[in-house]
């Protein structure tokens, strides 16, 4: 499965069949609305519990208090974090490790109660609860007794202290990302008595413009406006209401449903033509890949190979495969260009393979001349492997075609020491920090950790030490050496072949303004006609 907002979960390419739709895409847009009125979403989560659910972010989004936040703006404005629970940025100490945030007064949860430093302290150590099992545990495992708390020994992060106002965060090690982690909705304000249970809690007080009413897992989500938010985010339907829905597409279509986020292009085979202008599309936060081993033999210490291996392949061909021009944009590069720092950098064609400057790279770098190439059992990721079989012939490399069960490939692609040569995935990550992309593919010290989704193994001391400078450098300075170093990774290592970046899409009814895609609509901006 690959998933197409931020999650970073590495996930296997291949759910979407294989379209040829040629559909209008509409960019984002803003229509006059008025106040008032039930917006409502084919689809409910299946959970809302901050600190374990998988599919409840949008809906997160609208209803809760971040110390860093994503402004409701459409992207890039909306892309960069700015503070919203804290006063302003965390005041980082010498080393790196220690961030101090300052939390502002005025926000409180629908119940009444205020937002303070220990809100957020308390959902940091719901997510280290091993009662919890949070999946999003990899975003506070580097807070200092985090361990303790993992196996039991402790209840509380020792490196999670409040201090009046003050949220004191003590890392094990610089990780200047920290900032951008907290705008992500695990680290959601939660009142300090929230329960730590395996199942999560069915009652979640909002701080944001929004707070749940009313939950039903996989059936029902009731949000309603949080009668004591001050805050200046915008909040203007009454109500949102989730419902589950088979076919969300035919729920907008039919008037029953005013939004759709959809997961794929397969979503909208057969949207009627009339239907078109309510489809908006831009570009999304997940990249895809073709995996290259560098922990095997054919591609260990083996650049100029890989690099031929990004000449030679047929992108516009591995599009295709997937659904075409709406899936998304031709890509070459590792971070999306809609993260922050993306610099359009045109190292390799997009819309034709180069075979004569693959086999000049290739010549001589081939060695045993045989890839195995591991893909999941299902009509999309076989149709690409054929298509890695046939370019890579041309420069003297035959190509094996393994298919596995989803489950098995998932399993192998994360066993270090996996016999397998090449692979396709897709990848997003979970906050909108180049960190989340390169640190998270290619630092090669992080292998085996669970913050690593580095399956090609690539492990780079020179490409390692970048890494770490460029992650403890802020603001604009931050975007632009990642931006630098993506590009360096691309055109000089080559761990991989990135081919698309995926679009996010949209589908609405014609009664929906105020439309704001961040990448996805963004709830609490919505308004109805």
């Amino acid at each position: 499965m690959t998933r197409t907002k931020p999650t970073g979960r590495t996930t296997i390419c291949g759910t979407l069949l294989a379209i040829g739709v040629g559909l209008i895409v509409t960019s984002a847009s803003s229509n006059p609305g008025r106040e008032g009125g039930v917006f409502r979403i084919a689809g409910a989560p299946d959970a809302i519990d901050p600190a374990i659910t998988l599919d409840a972010g949008d809906a997160l989004s609208a209803s809760c208090v971040q110390l860093m936040n994503y402004p409701d703006k459409s992207v890039p404005e909306g892309t960069r974090v700015v503070p919203e629970a804290a006063a302003g940025y965390p005041r980082v100490s010498p080393n790196g490790r220690t961030y101090t945030f300052t939390i502002r007064g005025g926000f409180r949860f629908s119940t009444g109660e205020e937002v303070t430093a220990a809100s957020f302290a308390h959902e940091i150590n719901r997510m280290l609860s091993p009662v919890m099992n949070s999946p999003w545990v990899q975003y506070v495992q580097d807070i200092v007794g985090a361990d303790a708390v993992r196996n039991g020994t402790a209840t509380a992060a020792s490196g999670v202290v409040v201090r009046g106002n003050k949220l004191i965060i003590r890392l094990t090690h610089p990780a200047r990302d920290f900032p951008a982690r907290t705008a992500f909705f695990g680290f959601c304000a939660v009142p300090a008595d929230l329960p730590i249970s395996a199942e999560g809690v069915d009652t979640l007080p909002g701080a944001g413009p929004y707070t749940v009413a009313e939950f039903v897992p996989s059936q029902k989500l009731v949000l309603t406006r949080n009668p004591f938010y001050r805050g200046s985010r915008p909040h203007h339907v009454d109500e949102i209401d989730y419902a589950s829905a088979p076919d969300p597409v035919r729920a907008v279509e039919s008037g029953a449903a005013d939004y759709a986020e959809l997961a794929s292009p397969v979503d909208v085979v057969g949207l009627d033509p009339k239907y078109r202008s309510q489809l908006h599309s831009v570009p999304g936060i997940g990249v895809q890949y073709v995996i290259l081993n560098s922990a095997q033999p054919l591609f260990k210490d083996n650049a100029p190979l890989r690099q031929a291996v990004n000449f030679a392949l047929d992108r516009p061909a591995l599009r295709q495969a997937r659904g075409g021009a709406l899936t998304g944009s031709l890509t070459d590069q590792y971070l999306p260009p809609s993260m922050p720092g993306f610099v359009d950098a045109h190292i390799y064609p997009l819309h034709h393979p180069d075979l004569k400057r693959a086999k000049a790279l290739a010549r001589g770098h081939t060695r045993s001349g045989r890839a195995m190439l591991y893909v999941r059992d299902a009509p999309i990721d076989i149709v690409q492997a054929q298509i890695i079989q046939r370019d890579l012939k041309p420069i003297g490399i035959h190509v094996v075609i393994k298919k596995l069960p989803g489950p098995a490939l998932f399993q192998l692609l994360f066993t270090p020491g996996s016999h397998y040569d090449l692979s396709v995935f897709g990848f997003s990550p979970d906050y909108w920090d180049p960190y989340a992309v390169l640190n998270v593919l290619f630092d090669g010290r992080m292998i085996g950790t669970p913050y690593s989704s580095d399956l090609g193994y690539f492990d780079s001391p020179k490409y390692n030490t970048l890494l770490d400078a460029d992650s403890r450098l802020t603001g604009s300075a931050r975007y632009r050496a990642y931006g630098e170093l993506d590009a360096d990774l691309v055109r000089n290592a080559a761990p991989m072949v990135a081919y698309e970046s995926d679009s996010a899409l949209s589908f609405v009814s014609k009664r929906l303004g105020c439309i704001v895609l961040n990448p996805y609509l963004d709830l609490a901006s919505a308004c109805l006609r």
